[in-house]
């Protein structure tokens, strides 16, 4: 197996506002590495440039594994460039040569602006920072990459492998964690075969078996693990190993006040933890690439997730840009390859609420869909719209997604609550859809502020907040929606200018139906009682 040394832990640090650093740099404080520094004094909220720096031992060929960060970064190794994080949240992984067997100096300089470039991209908060884990290990003159683990059929266990290894011809040995064995073959760099894997179990939701194989080379030995599962649809029913599966679930962001987006694995495992008690077996991965952590938690714990690239409100003069339009082609490729083999990821999307009601956008979208397809045949696709019933892209999505806040987004001086139109409007929508593709409800909700009761059920009370998402899960259950995944699961920063300051109290999206310290709101008590059949 490959030496990985994890790169976590006290980093030397500097931060420098708008000046760009020089690799070179004096620095005179610390920041600890995962961690958002933005967030620490003196340099809460500020937006400028930041560098990190230590030393690393090491020599030969190596691989850089970065597991997300923000907002975007410039990777230096003694003094050199040896890549870019250019999109927030992405994982990233970095081959180069390292040199002689020695100390080393490893050097990312941060950019966390949140400027008129990156507008498309959010509508919460960005911090700067590393959000996850950061490794380097030594890797051979061949070294396996972009394993693919793709169940064929559930039912047999049939599985099929793919791998690279440029400039590798030879055999390869699979070695499962079941005892089970067999072989494949290189040619020119490249590994595909498919195998029935006798013994295999399976995962299910409620029983989430995993399996690992051993990949080993004459050049190379690596380690994948992998789930055996098919996730399809049937007419309007989503179907999880031969079976109709309505998702019931959440958006989650990865977002916590002390930690930002740097949430530690414990903290995700508690999230999870929760939403399982309660009845919940769905994330949407709000709005980014997830985290390899949060990913194998998923895994072991029997969550469904849906993962998108990062892109919000793309316009029509995005599509247009080469430039742009690339950027999110390449992510899509790249967020597909790095979580190819979590069974936990059965939607994938990009470009939450874009401008699909223009025609001149279908060819755009239709590319980010086959560029998805050209590297996981069997997922389904899909892309949040709030555009319907104006979307003109119906046609080219698996798995139709509707983001509409009625009871929310609606609301009228003439009266204190509008409970009363949330089915209908759910009705309409569904009511001009295709008849052929399930639906969900991708976003639904409104906000609430933690502790605030009112009799009269008002807005921004916990009872309005309660009893609105109580009638969207009524409508879901009674109907042929095929899911939901509320908005959302915790309260989280917003980014907030201008006159739109005030619709985010506290500078906060209050939609969760638990509070930025994963406090439970009465929704989510209702909410609970209602996923486990003890709502009358």
């Amino acid at each position: 197996m490959r030496e990985t040394m994890v790169l976590n832990g006290v980093w030397d640090f500097g931060y420098f506002g708008e000046s760009v650093p020089e690799i070179s740099a004096e620095l005179k404080n610390v920041m600890v590495v995962p961690g958002c520094f933005d967030l620490v004094s003196p340099w809460c909220g500020e937006r400028g440039y930041a560098l990190y720096r230590r030393t690393v031992r090491i020599g030969g060929m190596v691989e850089l594994f970065i597991d997300g960060l923000g907002v975007a970064a410039e990777i230096f190794w003694d003094g050199k460039p040896v890549g870019k994080a250019e999109i927030a949240y992405l994982p990233e992984k970095l081959r180069f040569d390292a040199g002689e067997e020695k100390e080393h100096i490893l050097a990312v300089r941060f950019d966390n602006h949140h400027n008129e470039h990156m507008q498309p991209q959010f509508d919460f908060f960005a911090y700067g920072g590393f959000y996850g884990d950061v490794t380097i290990s030594r890797i051979p003159e061949f070294p396996v990459y972009d394993v693919r683990i793709s169940t064929e059929d559930y039912r047999t266990g049939t599985i099929r492998i793919r791998a690279n290894a440029d400039g590798f011809s030879g055999k390869a040995e699979l070695i499962f964690d079941n005892g089970f064995t067999a072989q494949g073959d290189f040619v020119d760099g490249k590994l595909d075969c498919t195998l029935t894997l006798n013994g295999f179990r399976l995962w299910e939701l409620d029983d989430p078996q995993m399996h690992k194989v051993i990949i080993r080379t004459t050049a190379d030995e690596i380690e994948e693990s992998f789930g055996i599962r098919e996730f399809t649809s049937r007419g309007k029913e989503l179907i999880l190993n031969g079976k109709a599966v309505k998702l019931i679930g959440v958006n989650r962001h990865e977002s916590h006040p002390t930690f930002g987006a740097a949430v530690p694995p414990q903290m995700m495992a508690a999230d999870l933890g929760m939403l399982k008690e309660a009845g919940y077996n769905f994330i949407r991965g709000s709005h980014y690439p997830q985290r390899r952590e949060f990913l194998e938690l998923c895994d072991r714990m029997g969550m469904l997730v849906w993962e998108e690239t990062l892109g919000w409100d793309f316009r029509t003069c995005h599509f247009a840009d080469p430039a742009a339009l690339g950027s999110q082609l390449k992510q899509a490729e790249k967020m597909t390859l790095a979580s190819f083999n979590h069974p936990c990821v059965v939607i994938r999307g990009f470009l939450n609420e874009t401008a699909s009601d223009e025609p001149a956008n279908k060819a755009g979208i239709q590319a980010l869909y086959n560029q998805i397809r050209a590297v996981d045949e069997h997922v389904l696709i899909s892309l949040a719209s709030n555009k319907f019933p104006k979307d003109v892209c119906a046609d080219i999505y698996d798995v139709i997604a509707l983001n509409t806040y009625p009871g929310w987004y609606d609301s009228c001086n003439e009266k204190i609550t509008t409970i009363d139109r949330v089915r209908p409007a759910y009705e309409r929508l569904a009511g001009g859809l295709p008849q052929d593709k399930p639906f969900i409800i991708g976003e639904t909700g409104c906000e609430a502020i933690y502790g605030f009761r009112d009799p009269l059920n008002t807005y921004w009370s916990e009872d309005y907040q309660a009893e609105m998402l109580l009638e969207a899960f009524r409508y879901v259950k009674e109907s042929d929606c095929a899911g939901i995944s509320l908005w959302m699961f915790c309260d989280t920063r917003s980014h907030v200018t201008g006159p739109h300051v005030y619709t985010r109290a506290r500078g906060f999206n209050n939609k969760g139906i638990v509070d930025e310290y994963r406090r439970p709101k009465q929704a989510w008590i209702e909410l609970r009682k209602f996923n486990k059949g003890q709502r009358d």
